[in-house]
């Protein structure tokens, strides 16, 4: 008895170690493959200070747009494009949009910068109005 509890123990053991050899599976490599592909690359000037950072999915661009705007409603002037659009270029077109709702100038920014263009948004504390100029 001693011996046959001894043998499905060690066999129980080498089944272990034998699983923890096994290659991994890879299916979640999906995910990151996603992750790295939703990486966004930022450049950013604040009141001319330039600066770079890369974000990780819509959800992060999304909210560093939100910091943007609350940036500029603090005073600031701040300028932004995505995805190694350049921070100075030579101006070829410039678009403005002047508008009193947050979320507009939000969504009018992102869809900007989707295209390419460099987005500066200044805020007027007097007015409460955004001015948001693209330039490509």
């Amino acid at each position: 008895m001693k011996n046959t509890f001894k043998k499905v123990a060690f066999v129980a053991m080498l089944t272990v170690a034998a699983a923890g050899c096994q290659k991994e599976n890879f299916e979640d490599q999906g995910s990151l493959a996603n992750q790295i592909v939703d990486a966004i690359s930022v450049t950013y000037t604040i009141d001319g200070q330039s600066y770079s950072t890369v974000l990780y999915g819509e959800e992060a661009w999304q909210a560093f747009i939100d910091q943007m705007l609350a940036l500029a409603r603090e005073g600031y002037e701040v300028s932004f494009s995505r995805n190694g659009t350049p921070a100075l270029t030579l101006t070829k077109e410039t678009v403005t949009y002047v508008t009193t709702s947050e979320s507009d100038a939000h969504k009018w920014a992102d869809g900007m910068t989707l295209e390419g263009y460099i987005v500066t948004i200044e805020y007027n504390n007097k007015t409460g109005e955004y001015t948001c100029t693209a330039i490509k």
